[in-house]
């Protein structure tokens, strides 16, 4: 019996997977700087990352590189390994079309990636070598 109750316990107090979202969410709050990219394996130079800027306030996503600036709503789900994200454009020519990528939160650094094409399967891993189409971004929180 005492087993059966420590165990209820347990599941009671773990956090529900929307909570580990909701986390993640809160910790990509901010502004952040483009310190690599990866297209198709191949690295893209520094000096074309240096404008990119991304600024995500609650569930907006919004890249800035040079005039160009563009606007997503972001979904995460934290219960998928690797970590989920859902990127429904909000301009453009994918407007209301949704992206589907992979994200990792290590401290002050972002990394996601995904296809170039919304309607591309999502990424199994962080790797575009032998990919078409697929890339990677690595973002540094700017303090």
């Amino acid at each position: 019996m005492r087993v059966l109750a420590l165990a209820l316990l347990a599941i009671h107090l773990s956090p529900a997977p929307e909570d580990e979202s909701a986390k993640d969410l809160t910790k990509l709050e901010g502004t952040w700087k483009m310190t690599a990219m990866e297209v198709d394996g191949k690295d893209v130079p520094s000096e074309k990352l240096d404008s990119a800027t991304l600024t995500i306030r609650g569930s907006k996503y919004s890249v800035q590189s040079g005039k160009a600036k563009h606007e997503v709503e972001i979904k995460l789900d934290a219960t998928k390994t690797p970590r989920e994200i859902d990127m429904q454009f909000l301009d453009g020519p994918n407007k209301d079309r949704v992206g589907r990528g992979i994200y990792q939160i290590d401290g002050d650094k972002l990394k996601i990636c995904r296809a170039l094409d919304p309607q591309d399967e999502r990424p199994k891993s962080f790797k575009t070598a032998g990919q078409v189409n697929y890339f990677v971004m690595v973002w540094q929180r700017q303090p």
